[in-house]
């Protein structure tokens, strides 16, 4: 009887104690996902530079190939 009501006791202590630290911890990822973001995103505007610095240095191809007209059958 007694270490049933333990567990009760524990359950409800952990209950409280979660319930007010979940704001920090919630705050504490949130944070975490955010900086994460920001650096994938960085390193994306940092890749699109380059490759448009490399697309502007290269020569314009003028070989396109040859034009086809295709006629419709009926």
């Amino acid at each position: 009887m007694i270490t049933i009501f333990k567990i009760i006791i524990f359950f409800l202590i952990l209950r409280l104690v979660l319930k007010l630290l979940s704001p920090f911890i919630l705050k504490y990822f949130l944070r975490r996902v955010e900086k994460k973001m920001n650096n994938n995103f960085r390193s994306f505007q940092r890749g699109n530079i380059s490759k448009k610095k490399e697309k502007n240095k290269e020569k314009p191809n003028d070989d396109v190939g040859e034009y086809i007209d295709f006629e419709e059958v009926d």
